[in-house]
């Protein structure tokens, strides 16, 4: 008796769902309305736009990332094949990036994230912070007289990329053209970059991965005291970095996402301080409140949107059965405002106790730069405060709002002013 054809399955039936838009419009203006929606009518649900099962309940997200056996971190790095033919020659065979700790699951995340950890514990970091203030102090040098700025282009922007530029070793006067390799790499394997911008995009690509090849071979010859040429000789056990795992560990996880993230939340944490003037006046007062006012901003408006995951297996998630192969978008934003884990989440409240949130990840993938993230955080609010404490949102501003990547919520703009004397 001949097999019957195996019909397809339907699309599963989320209303709210086939309603979201993750890149124009409301949702993403301000998605927290329609995520608290989200939780409350359908906490697990499927985006036709982005072909993903959001995921919005804090409960149901720590199942997630608690457990990397059912759901790989393997998919979280687009493989290019959705590029154009032109894009894919110039990239040449085999993954746009190479293997990372943001795209593997063990053993060889453990592996990578081992050698890539040694860079920033806790007594490493520490040592940056004179680096970091002499940074920040050159960059607000720049335009203090001027009594005005836009604070993204003019600070949060440079100053991230600055310090992870120095811990590689990489000449300042390079940043320009780093900044637009990551521009490039990301737009490739997280963005949806129209099929005439993904051949010089490419070409951006591969000339990042010949000028990393071009700085780990010198490191090779003639070390430094940088982190580039400590991942180029490190070993444990005799194991030691291959090149294309250097190249993908420093050009990837360090040169671009070293300094991307902490960009737009720098930029997020200062439009929402100064967006009503009694929380910069609250923190000029008392400065003790600075660390608290950190982690409040990283809840209330955080720059990760989530992290993508793979379903290795059928599983059942929010009373959802969801398919094995399936790609998950964990929406870190919606479970910073999780009304079961936080009272009052849409109060911006600088007396909260422990303000807990996702902005860093959890788990096996938490990210390991956050501890120098929080000083780069730390240090341009007390330079900010000390230097110009008058500072003030221009009203009536368009903030940029975009999404740069599916994982990442920023703003392109923050004109601020204060008196000059």
């Amino acid at each position: 008796m001949p097999s019957e054809a195996k019909v397809p399955a339907p699309a599963p039936r989320c209303p709210l769902g086939n309603e979201y838009r993750h890149f124009a419009g409301p949702h993403l203006q301000n998605p927290y309305p329609f995520f608290a929606r989200l939780r409350k009518e359908e906490p697990v649900t499927f985006s036709p736009e982005l072909n993903m099962w959001m995921i919005s309940r804090l409960d149901d997200i720590n199942a997630v990332l608690n457990n990397p056996a059912v759901f790989s971190s393997a998919g979280a790095i687009a493989s290019g094949d959705n590029l154009v033919a032109e894009a894919r020659a110039i990239l040449g065979p085999g993954p746009i990036i190479h293997d990372s700790p943001l795209n593997t699951d063990p053993p060889v995340h453990t592996r990578l994230r081992r050698f890539l950890q040694q860079g920033f514990l806790p007594a490493r970091v520490a040592e940056q912070e004179p680096r970091i203030r002499r940074f920040a102090n050159a960059l607000i040098d720049a335009f203090i007289h001027q009594g005005k700025a836009d604070l993204v282009e003019q600070f949060a922007y440079p100053l991230p990329a600055q310090v992870i530029l120095a811990m590689l070793g990489i000449p300042m006067e390079d940043m320009a053209q780093v900044k637009q390799w990551t521009a490039d790499l990301f737009g490739l394997i997280f963005g949806k970059a129209p099929a005439e911008a993904q051949v010089a995009m490419a070409r951006g690509v591969v000339e990042s991965r010949a000028y990393c090849t071009k700085l780990i071979e010198q490191r090779r010859r003639e070390p430094r005291e940088d982190l580039t040429s400590e991942l180029v000789h490190a070993q444990f056990d005799g194991d030691v970095l291959k090149t294309p795992e250097l190249v993908s560990l420093v050009g990837g996880s360090l040169m671009a996402a070293g300094h991307e993230s902490t960009t737009a939340q720098l930029s997020l944490m200062l439009k929402n301080l100064l967006e009503q003037p009694e929380r910069w006046e609250l923190l000029r007062e008392d400065r003790t409140l600075i660390p608290k006012a950190i982690e409040e901003c990283m809840r209330y408006e955080g720059v990760a949107a989530g992290l993508i995951r793979t379903t290795t297996q059928e599983v059942e998630l929010g009373g959802m059965c969801i398919p094995k192969g399936a790609t998950l978008l964990v929406l870190f934003s919606s479970a910073n405002h999780d009304e079961a884990h936080h009272e009052a989440p849409e109060r911006f409240d600088l007396s909260r106790e422990n303000p807990q949130h996702l902005t860093f990840g959890r788990g096996i993938h938490f990210c390991m730069g956050a501890t120098l993230a929080r000083m780069e955080l730390r240090v341009a609010l007390e330079l900010l405060l000390e230097r110009i404490p008058e500072l003030r949102l221009v009203p009536g501003q368009d903030y940029g709002y975009h999404q740069n990547l599916i994982t990442m919520r920023v703003i392109r703009h923050l004109h601020a002013q204060w008196p000059v004397s």
